[in-house]
């Protein structure tokens, strides 16, 4: 049981992070240097394509990984590193999420509104930096995992 759990939360990271950074370093660069309708066309169908993909993944990956947790007896007794590191994983997992949902429902559609009516684009900084707070969260995530599965 154990095996077919850590082989399914890393099976759904692998889809979370590999499909994050295809985005970021394949799929974004080319439509960057594209303007007005035709850029936020594109980008709205990548999130329309990848939302549902990427959420899924990353819905599998937290509940496979609490299950994984309880499994391991995380918090169980006097504090281990497992537990710290546990802990730390958590944080930047939450802090994913968050920041994922305001960068998916909050401040792309703010944006693209701002570009549909022809506003400066007061929200693009915000998004590009939570976009790239959430890739270094990406990556930081699976390697505290490697971690964890040191410790164990």
């Amino acid at each position: 049981m154990d095996l077919a759990l850590r082989i399914v939360h890393l099976l759904a990271a692998i889809v979370w992070a590999g499909g994050t950074v295809a985005l970021v370093f394949v799929a974004v660069p080319p439509v960057q240097r594209l303007q007005g309708p035709e850029r936020a066309a594109l980008l709205r169908e990548f999130g329309r394509r990848w939302r549902p993909i990427g959420w899924s993944a990353l819905g599998v990956a937290v509940v496979t990984g609490i299950v994984l947790a309880q499994r391991a007896h995380a918090f169980d007794g006097a504090p281990r590193d497992f537990d710290w590191v546990l802990t730390v994983k958590g944080l930047l997992v939450g802090l994913l999420v968050a920041g994922s949902y305001l960068h998916d429902y909050v401040l792309g559609p703010g944006l693209a509104q701002q570009v549909r009516e022809g506003r400066p684009q007061s929200l693009r900084p915000l998004l590009v930096g939570i976009g790239r707070t959430n890739l270094l969260l990406t990556i930081a995530i699976p390697i505290l995992g490697a971690v964890l599965g040191d410790l164990l």
